[in-house]
């Protein structure tokens, strides 16, 4: 992935700045309204948008952002982006994201394949931080595979 500032650092400016303003409405519980500045901020990214570091970052504000609208099915193709551009294989917290959306739309195969491929990595660590309900989901979905 690309940075930005070596060839577009007024750009990169205006597109943290957007984020940003995003998150602070995000904060305050104006979910749709932070929405509109993450669409903002992806259309600014110049093409193709994946190859920028900043549209993970993005990705992930429009994943939480519909997480907490309860709109999974539009935030699962943001998570599955910010899977595709995750920065490490240790970043285990795009397959918790993909796994809670995936859990939320009873897509039970492929929340229990990127939960595992988390807890693989992270044990129950790095389930840290995510609703208590999503540990205990995996756990029972394990257990329901390794009894089939």
């Amino acid at each position: 992935m690309k940075e930005l500032t070596p060839e577009h650092p007024e750009l990169e400016r205006q597109i943290i700045e957007t984020v940003e303003a995003g998150n602070v409405l995000d904060e305050t519980q104006q979910h749709e309204q932070a929405l509109i500045y993450y669409d903002q901020a992806w259309g600014m990214l110049p093409e193709p948008k994946t190859d920028w570091e900043l549209a993970s970052w993005i990705a992930s504000c429009h994943v939480n952002t519909h997480m907490d609208l309860e709109q999974y099915a539009l935030a699962k193709p943001w998570a599955e982006i910010a899977l595709q551009m995750r920065g490490s294989d240790i970043n285990t917290g795009p397959w918790i994201e993909l796994g809670i959306v995936c859990m939320r739309l009873e897509q039970h195969d492929e929340a229990f394949a990127n939960l595992n491929l988390a807890y693989s990595y992270g044990k129950e660590r790095a389930f840290q931080g995510s609703p208590r309900d999503v540990l205990q989901y995996y756990k029972e979905q394990k257990a329901k595979r390794e009894r089939n």
